[in-house]
């Protein structure tokens, strides 16, 4: 879900309050890991059957609305009550996969600028290229996109936040590449090889003991 209606705090929104312990991360300048292009290498085909309808989870219930199948573009709305009244949040975004690995990313728009044309080029930068080492956007500039890991199953979504401790000290030492900043780790291109340790329970690098569990009540 590569969401981007709204900017950072509609952004950052849906995924925090799918993922306890995130719940603040766009509301008063909590860390996120934020990664320079949406990770996972292939678009996954969204099918409205499997993807659309109104999900529940133990202290929210968002609809979602398939955009574009083709292109993994999803739509969430969902109510937010305030001092004002309720309002209603609505963020897009898309679903990419690494192999077995399912991402839904979230571009943090108030941080972000619109990929370089390349010079030369009337075609800009690819927004869904894969991460690989060595290319794409520099560490502070350009688009920059919050994620989740994300499984799916028959009416139901099991989604994971990245451990934001965890990324500072593997980015620290030189582990995985990227800097930590005042609001959270922003990464630098990962190679295969660091995708995979991302995805692997022992390195503790998702919150794999607090997933968020939605499940379908309606189509």
């Amino acid at each position: 879900m590569q969401m981007q209606t709204g900017g950072a705090r509609r952004a950052m929104l849906l995924a925090p309050r799918l993922l306890a312990g995130l719940a603040a991360l766009a509301l008063a300048g909590c860390e996120a890991v934020y990664a320079p292009r949406p990770l996972g290498d292939e678009v996954v085909t969204l099918d409205p059957a499997e993807w659309q309808g109104t999900w529940l989870a133990p202290d929210m219930v968002i609809t979602t609305t398939v955009l574009d199948g083709a292109a993994g573009r999803l739509q969430a709305a969902w109510i937010e009550r305030g001092t004002a009244g309720a309002t209603l949040e609505i963020v897009e975004g898309s679903v990419r996969a690494s192999g077995d690995w399912t991402f839904a990313n979230i571009l943090d728009e108030t941080e972000s600028e619109p990929p370089a044309e390349a010079p030369g080029s009337a075609e800009p930068a690819a927004e869904g290229a894969a991460p690989v080492a060595g290319q794409g956007t520099s560490q502070g500039i350009g688009p920059r996109y919050v994620w989740l890991r994300v499984e799916k199953g028959e009416n139901h979504l099991t989604l994971w936040s990245p451990n934001v401790e965890q990324f500072k000290i593997l980015v620290g030492d030189g582990r995985l590449p990227g800097r930590v900043t005042d609001d959270g780790v922003e990464l630098g291109e990962l190679t295969p090889e660091q995708l995979r340790m991302i995805n692997d329970p022992a390195s503790n690098l998702l919150n794999w003991a607090d997933p968020a569990v939605f499940v379908r009540i309606a189509e």
